[in-house]
């Protein structure tokens, strides 16, 4: 540590430093390099395919069909045409509210019932709550196919299927209990005398959550809430399953709209499944400093 710690009071910073302080305490130079050198090589095997998809919205289906790959159009096959057919598209336009509704909504209602049922498990002793806390836990055991049957039928007779609130509650059902689990590990390490001072001070519990223990979670309520984003933003079966109509698919899902039963529009394909990957992405961009930092924390408890 002694050496890390030089070398941040010397201003260095990123990767040079933390090679230095590796290097200096476990690991040979050697070592380390080639740990470096394989890392960038997944990471140019992962972003090749995620340029290339990108880069494909701009270039014509002719091109994108071509049996020579073209990585980089030329300025003649250079075009918007993909853009313009899937952003006035009104389904795809349809989809997209869809999307938004339902994510954002499941994210919400998790994340409330997650903090609250967190700090219960955290905070408070009482029968059966560890066993509770492993049931939840065992539900993410169970392939999403194994219960989609059963939950479709439960949906079926509460007449909640082809409807905003039942696909919401499906993906409520699949996010919470990791989220749950990641809240109560967040909140297990906020020491236990903050919520005694509160209580002096004559907060109740509710008021400690509020005021005590949330802002000291942000962190872990920023992880947990990207996680439920995305997991419902992404998911095809439940929605496949549940949405009988239209008026509640969801982007995932419509994406064979730009196919038919002879022919794929691969332009407006891709185009529309770019589309449908930037919201995770902005998502991301606003609470990644809340990430890294929830991801050092837990590192360095882990210590």
């Amino acid at each position: 540590m002694a050496t890390s710690n030089e070398h941040t009071a010397d201003g260095k910073t990123g990767i040079a430093t933390r090679l230095n302080a590796w290097v200096g305490e476990e690991h040979s130079l050697k070592y380390a390099l080639g740990v470096y050198a394989a890392l960038a090589l997944y990471f140019i095997w992962f972003l090749v395919p995620v340029v290339w998809l990108a880069l494909s919205t701009i270039k014509s289906g002719s091109i994108i069909q071509a049996d020579n790959l073209i990585i980089i159009p030329s300025a003649k096959n250079f075009t918007l045409s993909n853009y313009e057919l899937v952003l006035t598209d009104p389904q795809f336009q349809a989809l997209f509210v869809n999307s938004i509704i339902i994510s954002f909504s499941t994210t919400a209602i998790t994340l409330v019932l997650g903090v609250l049922g967190a700090y219960s498990l955290s905070r408070f002793t009482y029968p059966g709550r560890k066993t509770l806390l492993v049931a939840f836990m065992s539900t993410k055991m169970l392939p999403p196919a194994l219960i989609i049957i059963p939950f479709f039928l439960m949906m079926y007779s509460f007449s909640l299927v082809d409807t905003y609130l039942g696909i919401i509650l499906a993906h409520c059902v699949r996010a919470l209990p990791l989220a749950m689990w990641l809240l109560k590990g967040f909140f297990d390490e906020i020491p236990k005398a903050l919520d005694e001072a509160a209580r002096i001070d004559g907060c109740s519990h509710f008021t400690t959550l509020y005021h005590v223990i949330i802002p000291l979670a942000l962190p872990g309520i920023a992880v947990a809430s990207f996680y439920t984003f995305v997991t419902s933003w992404n998911d095809f079966l439940f929605v496949s399953v549940l949405s009988q109509s239209g008026g509640t698919r969801t982007l995932p899902f419509g994406l064979f709209l730009f196919q038919s039963a002879n022919t794929i529009n691969w332009g407006a394909t891709v185009t529309a499944a770019t589309l449908t990957a930037i919201p995770s992405i902005i998502f991301f961009a606003l609470v990644q400093n809340y990430i890294v930092e929830g991801l050092a924390s837990g590192g360095m408890h882990g210590t």
